[in-house]
């Protein structure tokens, strides 16, 4: 195994074990969780996810609302919506599980059969009202980076709003979500795919595959509503700001962790690669003479 194999294979199971590890935060296992998010979770409303996403397969999402862009500009929706869009209702500085989604569906872009600007297009609509265009910019640059270069910038559009038309849309399309003391957000993750008049055709749960996302998209462009099979629901909580299991210091620790492990790799490689270099060099003087 190559130097590069080895840290890439390093790099996977630390996502798989930060996959971990959300996923027993969001069994309400992690440390940290305010009481205020227990309470709303373990009450009678959370034992049925259609409280946080009622599937409204087949409706429609209201084109006339108005957001602002990551540029700072003014935008209506069916400006934007023209052909088949990914909708992924989402806020940019969420602690949790919204830079996973992100980050997910920017790795399954890069391996989906459509084609971004000629079959879709995706829009990551922040439900918060305090982030503005120039969070919405900060994150579109970051999450851009994950794509190829030749990925066309305006196919990912980034959006604000105020509060009316956030509840507009996010009503619209079902997803619920809920504020909380330390100004962070309760709230689901799930995208959805829209046919180019605003239809809802179809809900993608779970980790965002490119086959579930190939599948979404080709049901939009077709205009024919397809009910989600699976109703697997990830949930963002928040976590204390005062405790010392945050997810930003996990978060600080696996980024050292990795870098620490690479550094160490990359040096033993070459030191490797030196003695084999000088072994070689002396066995060619040794057969010379």
């Amino acid at each position: 195994m190559t130097h590069l194999a080895k840290i890439s294979t390093i790099f996977f199971l630390i996502y798989l074990a930060m996959g971990a590890m959300h996923l027993s935060f969001a069994k309400g296992e992690g440390p940290g969780i305010l009481e205020e998010t227990k309470q709303v979770l373990s009450g009678k409303e959370s034992d049925d996810a259609s409280q946080w996403i009622t599937d409204k397969t087949g409706q429609y999402l209201p084109l006339d609302l108005q957001f602002v862009d990551e540029a700072g500009l003014s935008v209506r929706l069916g400006d934007i919506i023209d052909r088949p869009t990914i909708l992924l209702p989402i806020y940019f500085f969420c602690p949790n599980i919204c830079s996973r989604n992100l980050a997910n569906l920017a790795v399954a872009m890069n391996s989906l059969s459509a084609k971004p600007g000629k079959d879709y297009r995706v829009i990551a609509l922040s439900f918060n009202d305090a982030e503005g265009y120039k969070d919405a910019a900060a994150a579109k640059n970051n999450y851009l980076k994950i794509l190829p270069d030749d990925f066309p910038a305006g196919e990912w559009r980034f959006l604000t709003g105020n509060s009316e038309a956030i509840k507009a849309a996010t009503d619209a399309v079902g997803f619920r979500f809920q504020k909380v003391d330390d100004e962070t957000f309760i709230h689901p993750a799930a995208l959805m795919a829209l046919a180019a008049d605003g239809r809802i055709i179809r809900y993608v749960y779970g980790s965002f595959l490119a086959g579930d996302i190939d599948l979404a998209i080709s049901a939009a462009a077709a205009g024919t509503p397809v009910m989600a099979v699976r109703r697997l629901l990830g949930f963002c909580f928040n976590y204390d700001p005062h405790g010392k299991t945050s997810v930003f210091q996990t978060v600080k620790i696996v980024v050292l962790l990795v870098f620490g492990v690479a550094l160490v790799l990359f040096i033993l490689y070459f030191k490797r690669k030196g003695r084999e270099t000088k072994k070689a060099l002396e066995a060619e003087g040794s057969i010379r003479k």
